[in-house]
């Protein structure tokens, strides 16, 4: 990746932090400074494995990166927008994104909160553990069905799973909420499951999307809820709409605390 003709560009926490004073000069809200700063922790995340240096190519790397996370158009287009707001500040125009994403808008509909919650509240009352703690792990912590198999008894103990894409090319590290830990050491214990995948076949291979989407579909029909919500995808799709929403609601507090902040510290003319 690196010769001697090709312009490297290092991501330091020192390089970002001075393009995000640089925004705040230029009257970015609050807000728009919290969106940016998450963002940039993103394209971190992912050029983490070359040390966060980017060169000319990288951009179509993050376009690339982006509409395999499951993100909405509209936010890989503003994350890509980011970048080439960053790729400007750093004198790489060159390297900015021409072509925004043009990903189909994913027509499946839409699972609801409700209805997650009456898939696990059915998978509890018929005594099927593993197809809750399989909807649970999708749906409420933001495992993608390709890094199942990544949700080792290991990691389970650990606490936390390290899920890396196949090309090694970027990380992130998922913190399993306490109660869904406990949840899966305890169907460990009774499987006798110590090492390895936790989900696996009969024949001891971590399960695939086909075992997946059959065990959901089938409880689906108990629960009430329409089967071509009950897949993977869509508990995906309805964890990334949980996730952007809870992020929205921080954003506002932030930026509220924020000015609240500023009344009590700024004396006003008439007063």
């Amino acid at each position: 990746m690196d010769t001697l003709n090709q312009k490297i560009e290092e991501l330091t926490p020192e390089v970002l932090e001075s393009f995000l004073a640089y925004l705040a000069d230029r009257g970015r809200s609050q807000v728009s400074l919290q969106e940016y700063r998450r963002t940039l922790t993103m394209i971190c995340n992912c050029f983490s494995q070359e040390n966060n240096k980017v060169t000319e190519e990288s951009g179509g790397r993050w376009k690339q990166w982006l509409e395999e996370q499951g993100f909405s158009l509209r936010t890989v287009n503003m994350r890509i927008s980011v970048w080439n707001s960053l790729m400007q500040y750093l004198g790489h125009r060159n390297w900015q994104v021409t072509e925004f994403s043009s990903l189909k808008e994913d027509i499946q509909p839409e699972l609801t909160r409700a209805e997650y919650l009456r898939l696990l509240s059915t998978a509890k009352q018929l005594g099927q553990e593993r197809v809750y703690l399989l909807v649970k792990a999708l749906g409420g912590v933001g495992l993608r069905i390709q890094e199942l198999s990544q949700l080792t008894a290991e990691a389970v103990c650990q606490g936390t799973v390290r899920l890396e894409r196949q090309n090694g090319a970027s990380t992130r590290v998922l913190h399993l909420p306490l109660i869904l830990r406990q949840e899966l050491l305890e169907y460990m214990d009774r499987e006798g499951i110590t090492k390895g995948p936790v989900f696996t076949t009969a024949k001891g291979k971590p399960v695939d999307r086909s075992n997946v989407n059959h065990s959901i579909r089938r409880l689906s029909r108990e629960a009430r809820v329409p089967e071509e919500k009950a897949n993977p995808r869509c508990l995906w799709k309805m964890y990334r709409s949980t996730q952007e929403g809870i992020e929205a609601n921080v954003a506002v507090l932030i930026e509220q605390t924020y000015e609240r902040m500023l009344e009590q510290l700024v004396v006003g003319w008439e007063h």
